[in-house]
C-alpha cells in the first residue's frame, strides 16, 4: 500500500512539474512580442492573446489528438486535411482580429524620400494582404513543427521509460516469484510427503517426484521468455495443485476446474500462480475445515481466474502477502495496461480473487 501511495505521489509531482513548464513556456511565448518593442496597447494585447490562444489550442490538438488518433493509425490524408483546415482558420482569424480591433503591424521603415513634405505616396508594406496572411501562416507552421516534435519526443521517452521499468520490474518479479512460489517451506513439505509415500511403496511417490520435477523445469527453463503458451501455464498450475492435494490429503477441500482451449493463447509466465499460492498459504486452517475453490476459464479473448479460500479473521496477518499482491498488480499494470480487471474481496471469512485479462494479440 505504501508503494502504491509513493508511486501516485511521484506521478503527481511529475505531472505538476510538466504543467508548470508548459505555463512558463506559453507565458514567454505570449510576452515575446513586447520584448521586441511592440507598444503595450489594449487592442494589440487582445489580438496577441486571441491569436496565441488559437496557436496553443492547435499545439495540443495536434500533439494530443491528431497525431496519436489519426496520423499514427496511417490516416495521412485525413491528418493533412485537418492540419490545412486548422491553419486556414488561424490565418483567417488573425486577419479578422486585426480588422476588428483596428490593429496595424508596427514596422520600422526607413524613409527613402529626401523630402518628407513630398506629396508622393508610397505603398505601406503592412497594408499588403499577402504580407498580413504570411506571418500567421508561418506562426502556425512553427507551432505544427513544435507540437509534432514534442509528441515524437514524448512518445519516445515514454516508451523508453516503460521499457526500462518493465525490465526492472521483470527482474524483481522473477526473484520474487522464485522465493515465493518455490519457497523452502513448500519444497520441504513436498519432499517430506514424497518420503512418506516412498516408505509405503505407493506409486504416488514416483508421481509426486515427476510433478515436482515438472514444476522446477518449467520455472527454470520455460519462464525466460516474455510470454508462454497458456496451455503450459495451466499445466504448471495443475502440477502445483496436485502436489498440494498430496500434502493436505483430506484436511482441505479443494475444488479446481478449467474451461477453454488454452493452446490458442499466450500469457506472461508465472502471472496466475501467485493468487493460487496465496490461497494455499493463507487459506489453510488446522483447527477447522478449510475450503479452496479455483476456476480458470478462457472465453474468446478473455481469461478469467477466480480463487476463493477460507481464512481465519483472528489469525495474525502475514505482511508479505500484502506486498505480494501489490507486486502482482503492478506487474499487471505494466504487462496488460487497461486490459485487465482485478477485484479482491474478503467477506464472511472468505477471501475472493476475481481476475479478468484480455489476451488479444
Amino acid at each position: 500500500m505504501n508503494n502504491s501511495i509513493s508511486m501516485k505521489e511521484v506521478l503527481f509531482k511529475r505531472n505538476y512539474f510538466k504543467i508548470f513548464l508548459h505555463i512558463i513556456w506559453w507565458t514567454i511565448f505570449i510576452l515575446y512580442p513586447f520584448f521586441l518593442g511592440i507598444p503595450v496597447q489594449e487592442n494589440i494585447l487582445l489580438k496577441i492573446l486571441f491569436n496565441t490562444s488559437l496557436l496553443i489550442l492547435f499545439f495540443y490538438l495536434n500533439s494530443d489528438f491528431l497525431i496519436p488518433k489519426i496520423l499514427t493509425k496511417g490516416r495521412i490524408v485525413l491528418y493533412l486535411s485537418s492540419v490545412f483546415f486548422i491553419i486556414s482558420i488561424i490565418v483567417s482569424a488573425d486577419v479578422f482580429s486585426s480588422r476588428y480591433l483596428n490593429v496595424h503591424e508596427v514596422t520600422k521603415i526607413k524613409s527613402t524620400r529626401p523630402d518628407k513634405t513630398s506629396r508622393k505616396q508610397y505603398p505601406r508594406p503592412q497594408d499588403n494582404p499577402i504580407r498580413k496572411s504570411t506571418r500567421p501562416f508561418f506562426s502556425a507552421i512553427f507551432i505544427l513543427a513544435l507540437s509534432t516534435s514534442y509528441r515524437l519526443l514524448y512518445d519516445y521517452f515514454t516508451s523508453e521509460r516503460k521499457r526500462n521499468e518493465l525490465e526492472n520490474q521483470t527482474l524483481v518479479s522473477e526473484l520474487s516469484f522464485l522465493k515465493s512460489q518455490v519457497s523452502p517451506h513448500f519444497l520441504f513439505n513436498t519432499l517430506n510427503n514424497i518420503y512418506s509415500l516412498s516408505l509405503s511403496n505407493t506409486p504416488k511417490a514416483s508421481e509426486a517426484i515427476l510433478k515436482l520435477s515438472h514444476l522446477l523445469r518449467y520455472m527454470l527453463y520455460e519462464t525466460n521468455e516474455t510470454s508462454v503458451n497458456l496451455d503450459k501455464e495451466i499445466d504448471y498450475i495443475n502440477d502445483y495443485i496436485e502436489l498440494q492435494k498430496m500434502r493436505f490429503s483430506n484436511e482441505v477441500t479443494i475444488e479446481y476446474n478449467t474451461n477453454g482451449n488454452f493452446q490458442t493463447k499466450e500469457i506472461a509466465p508465472m502471472l496466475l500462480i501467485p493468487f493460487i499460492e496465496n490461497a494455499f498459504k493463507h487459506g489453510i486452517s488446522y483447527s477447522k475445515k478449510s475450503v479452496i475453490k479455483i476456476l480458470i476459464e478462457l472465453k474468446d479473448q478473455e481469461l478469467s481466474l477466480k480463487v476463493e479460500n477460507s481464512f481465519d479473521k483472528n489469525k495474525e496477518k502475514d505482511s508479505s502477502s500484502g506486498i505480494g499482491l501489490v507486486n502482482i498488480q503492478r506487474r499487471l499494470d505494466l504487462l496488460y495496461p487497461l486490459r485487465y480487471n482485478l477485484k479482491l474481496n474478503d467477506q464472511n471469512e472468505l477471501f475472493i480473487v476475481d481476475l479478468k485479462i484480455n489476451l488479444r494479440s
